[in-house]
């Protein structure tokens, strides 16, 4: 047994720069518990209260807006989607004990030969 399998400070997720995608961590303890960051060292690093105080005062006046522009993005952006669809394949590996018992399939089959597409069951 590894000792990851024990402490677990942080774990590997998919995210979005522009439109390529790159891995990085989510923090599972501490003060960052749930944020995403680009190191796992970052998630036991000391807190800047200055840019805490003034990324509250920015979320305050800007938090409609950039949930908006979020939601939008999350909705039309390919690279978003698949992202999404990566994340809750990790998501599904790691929880069945990394054995995926089902994996992303198409709902679509291939249309060669036919006019319209045929689903699956």
């Amino acid at each position: 047994m590894r000792a990851e399998e024990f402490i677990t400070e942080h774990e590997m997720v998919f995210s979005r720069s522009g439109n390529k995608l790159k891995t990085k961590w989510r923090c599972t303890s501490g003060q960052r518990n749930g944020r995403v960051v680009g190191d796992a060292k970052d998630c036991d690093a000391p807190i800047d209260q200055q840019k805490r105080a003034q990324m509250k005062v920015t979320r305050k006046t800007k938090g409609k807006q950039a949930a908006r522009k979020s939601n939008k993005t999350k909705r039309v952006n390919p690279a978003s989607k698949l992202l999404s669809m990566l994340n809750k394949l990790r998501t599904a590996s790691v929880t069945a004990g990394g054995k995926v018992q089902k994996a992303y399939k198409s709902k679509l089959t291939s249309t060669v030969g036919t006019k319209k597409p045929v689903k699956t069951k």
